[in-house]
């Protein structure tokens, strides 16, 4: 009788005993299992090749859960921030989608990514007099104003483009101390479509430039015949 007794006493420990090392072992295995667990964060991706050079729209891309340390940290976290902006370099379908990538359509990105489509740029030289003394900024709506001399010797101004965006101002002219300058551009970069660069490029070959600035309120179109010698006289009901 004892001997039976001692033989479940003996059970009962050893029970008790592996049930107290499984449950550690299960501990260690899940505590184990925490650790080696991979930390998911989800980015944006291309979801097919995108060429450089292209405005990237929404169904370009796609979200994708890859392990957080290997999120890049330029990375693109919401289609939103992306979409309407411009690749500067061809995407591979699953690439992360990099802030250095793409091109904004705001101020800050290079002259030539906010340029619109079916728009140009063009630069034309200027001065205080001509610049309305400096006072134009990027931004502004000029009208241009273009003085010839035809081969008779007649001069004429005509006022030939209303309306013109500055996209830029140039660098200002220097003065005698170096580190200083006058304040006033050397040129104006203008957004113009390729009908109105060629008027403004014979101009420039032609004619001397003025500058008037325009209220940006104001982008009424004003009908103007042009003003000159064979029609001096109508200064007086101008």
């Amino acid at each position: 009788m004892k001997t039976k007794k001692r033989i479940w006493i003996i059970t009962g420990i050893l029970a008790l005993l592996t049930t107290g090392m499984l449950y550690i072992y299960l501990q260690q295995v899940e505590a184990s299992a925490q650790e080696n667990q991979v930390e998911m964060s989800e980015v944006v991706v291309a979801l097919t090749d995108i060429p450089a050079h292209v405005k990237v729209t929404e169904d370009m891309l796609e979200f994708k859960e890859i392990p957080s340390e290997a999120v890049h940290a330029d990375t693109y976290t919401a289609i939103a921030d992306v979409v309407g902006g411009t690749t500067t370099t061809g995407l591979v379908a699953g690439e992360q989608v990099l802030t250095e990538r793409i091109v904004a359509t705001d101020e800050e990105a290079e002259l030539s990514y906010r340029i619109p489509e079916s728009m140009r740029a063009i630069t034309v030289a200027t001065s205080e007099v001509d610049g309305v003394g400096g006072y134009v900024m990027a931004g502004d709506k000029l009208d241009i104003l273009v003085s010839y001399t035809p081969s008779d010797g007649a001069q004429v101004v005509y006022t030939q483009l209303q309306n013109i965006e500055v996209l830029e101002r140039g660098p200002n002219a220097a003065v005698t101390d170096s580190s200083v300058g006058t304040g006033v551009p050397t040129s104006l970069t203008l957004l113009v479509t390729p009908a109105q660069a060629e008027v403004i490029a014979f101009a420039n070959l032609n004619g001397t430039f003025y500058f008037t600035l325009r209220n940006p309120v104001d982008t009424a179109w004003q009908d103007l015949g042009g003003y000159g010698t064979d029609n001096f006289d109508s200064w007086r009901e101008r």
